[in-house]
């Protein structure tokens, strides 16, 4: 079982996960699955509004690996309502990635795979403003 990521870490990680809107689950779904309620996931990590507490780190930890390791699909039932539910087999989706990264003051070009629910990298944007 995969431990609990960094509070340090995992707010930066979850404000990118929460703008990103093709992140393939919805607030509403990923709060479930987390077992949270979801304005309260919206307040702790896009709004900035609420600590995070230690048990919602581990909640949101233990979600968040869960769907960036394909061990989440999302179903749906007849009348079209969507849900959550644990695959026997996890299926990580890898795409084609390219991307530009600040490394000692100059911009350099990154190509290959990556998951594709990776949100660990700092947008360039966001390198720029640090560095």
């Amino acid at each position: 079982m995969a431990t609990a990521i960094l509070k340090r870490d995992l707010l930066p990680l979850m404000h990118r996960f929460l703008k990103d809107k093709n992140r393939g689950i919805s607030v509403k779904l990923f709060s479930e699955l987390a077992g949270v309620n979801s304005n309260h996931l919206l307040d702790v990590f896009l709004y900035r509004t609420e600590p995070l507490t230690e048990r919602m780190q581990r909640r949101v930890s233990k979600a968040f690996l869960a769907w960036q390791g394909g061990e989440i699909a999302i179903m749906q039932n007849p009348d079209r309502t969507k849900f959550v539910e644990y695959r026997k087999e996890a299926k990580p989706v890898m795409v084609r990635h390219t991307g530009l990264q600040v490394i000692n003051g100059e911009i350099k070009m990154q190509i290959g795979l990556k998951p594709k629910y990776d949100y660990s990298q700092e947008s360039l944007d966001e390198q720029i403003k640090r560095g």
